[in-house]
């Protein structure tokens, strides 16, 4: 899915405003017509509103209180529908979902305020993304799939030791300055 000018999108302070990292996961979303969706660490809410835009059933899940306020006022804005919970990951989220998106924090390091949050993923940069893929499973419908985006910042061995248990498929890279991120399909067996 490309980014679309006709989203208008206000950033906020202490929410993690849309980079690199979230067009490339937003390039590999397609086909959401009349699915469910759930985003979770939404910030701004930008990939939501795109899903919504496309005719997805949207749910939008942030643990910041700030970024669940930025994404409730840029749906209104744009006149699209998306509930928008604030969750520490799925704990307040209801449902089964056909698609789950999650962008995590992915640098290593401890979160200790909100934007830091957003980027600070556990010491070795994937203790987030591991309590995600060991709480989605419960929300993904029959035949759903997980788009997740990961870098190579994340320590690799406990990374590849926790995504063992999904099927696996690389949509697409970039490299940046100082890593190289990519989104992977991921799937129950």
């Amino acid at each position: 899915m490309r980014y679309d000018p006709r989203i208008q999108i206000q950033e906020r302070e202490r929410v993690y405003p849309p980079r690199e990292d979230t067009f490339l996961l937003l390039d590999c979303v397609s086909e959401v017509e009349g699915k469910g969706v759930l985003e979770i660490g939404c910030g701004t809410g930008i990939i939501a509103l795109h899903c919504a835009l496309a005719g997805a059933e949207v749910t939008a899940v942030d643990i910041n209180p700030y970024a669940v306020s930025c994404a409730k006022e840029n749906a209104e804005r744009n006149g699209l529908e998306v509930k928008v919970v604030h969750s520490d990951l799925f704990l307040d989220v209801e449902g089964r979902f056909d698609l789950i998106v999650f962008n995590p924090p992915y640098l290593p390091g401890d979160d200790k305020g909100d934007i830091e949050r957003s980027w600070a993923g556990g010491e070795e940069g994937v203790q987030v993304l591991e309590r995600f893929l060991t709480e989605a499973p419960e929300h993904l419908a029959k035949g759903g799939e997980m788009l997740v985006l990961l870098s190579d910042t994340m320590h690799q061995a406990p990374l590849t030791c926790i995504l063992s248990q999904y099927q696996r498929e690389r949509l697409a890279s970039r490299k940046l300055f100082f890593e190289e991120l990519w989104v992977e399909r991921l799937r129950l067996p």
